[in-house]
């Protein structure tokens, strides 16, 4: 019954209109931290984005608009059963904005300071396992507390929601995630949901974010010797439509500028991963991401090439 209710949840996962993430190792995944155990990963990621319109059309000046984002994370998981992990992360984020309004001076915002704080809870409801294969569903809760700054200005400028340390709201997820492992293969599937909350200086929107990834242990030594895993995942995001008042999306509202009047939309990208696991106790990955497709509502700031590095320790 628990099974079937579950796989329910997903199908309505999937079916949805939303977009959400996470960037830390051992929270989308089926499998959960035996009980007692502790991971503590940090993470730090990279990305440049440029200004996109509707329909995914570049503007015709790329530095128009050009965002540089270094956001780092640190996440604490714990097993509290052997079916129950419990998570928190906390992000601190560093971007900065360029702006170049035809026939004016260039503009340069920045921000630098802590994130909106993520609380985590991970069951593991089914598990199925055989000789050199495993099985393993969980379905995943949380909470985007408001800990970020939603308000931050620079030089007497509001900046823009996408840099934003923090939303101002309180926002709920929901999820599902199947981990198979056949002898040295690692198939992962995942959906999840973040429903926007209100009260924050900006409309927040509702998103999804899904992920179909295939993996494989090329290099496996005998417990507890080393390993080193491949993994490519495809993987999907949507944010709700959202207004702001007086135009105010992606930046400053530019002048004769009248398309600054919604934020969200879709994106579709490929990862590659690497995963070096040189001891049990030590994980190290290192990732890049980038677009297949994406498309804005109004005029936005598109997605670019995502590199991260995450090392995690277990004790």
């Amino acid at each position: 019954m628990v099974f079937r209710a579950a796989c329910i949840v997903a199908v309505l996962l999937l079916s949805a209109t939303p977009q959400a993430q996470d960037a830390t190792l051992d929270v989308l995944d089926g499998e959960t931290l035996y009980e007692g155990g502790w991971l503590v990963t940090v993470s730090r990621e990279t990305e440049t984005r440029s200004e996109l319109r509707s329909g995914g059309d570049q503007v015709e000046d790329p530095l128009r608009q050009r965002a540089s984002y270094r956001d780092m994370a640190v996440a604490a998981h714990y097993g509290l059963r052997h079916d129950l992990q419990l998570s928190m992360v906390v992000p601190y984020v560093n971007r900065s904005l360029r702006i170049h309004p035809q026939g004016a001076p260039a503009q340069r915002l920045s921000v630098e300071g802590m994130g909106d704080l993520v609380l985590l809870a991970k069951w593991r409801f089914y598990r199925w396992e055989a000789p050199g294969k495993a099985l393993n569903v969980s379905l995943i809760s949380g909470l985007e507390v408001p800990t970020g700054e939603d308000d931050a200005t620079d030089d007497g400028l509001m900046l823009p929601a996408d840099l934003q340390p923090g939303k101002g709201t309180w926002n709920p997820m929901l999820g599902v995630a199947a981990t198979y492992e056949p002898e040295r293969w690692r198939f992962n599937a995942v959906a999840l949901y973040m429903q926007g909350g209100s009260g924050g200086e900006f409309e927040t929107s509702n998103e999804f974010f899904s992920e179909l990834s295939v993996g494989n242990r090329f290099w496996l030594e005998p417990y507890p010797g080393p390993f080193m895993r491949a993994d490519l995942a495809l993987r999907y995001r949507r944010s709700s439509r959202v207004h702001y008042a007086d135009g105010f999306v992606a930046g400053p509202p530019l002048a004769n500028d009248t398309s600054r009047d919604a934020s969200g939309g879709d994106l579709t990208t490929l990862a590659f991963n690497v995963a070096f696991r040189p001891r049990p106790s030590l994980d190290l990955q290192l990732e890049v991401e980038t677009p297949l497709s994406q498309n804005v509502h109004g005029t936005d700031l598109g997605a670019g090439t995502t590199v991260s590095f995450n090392v995690g320790v277990r004790f």
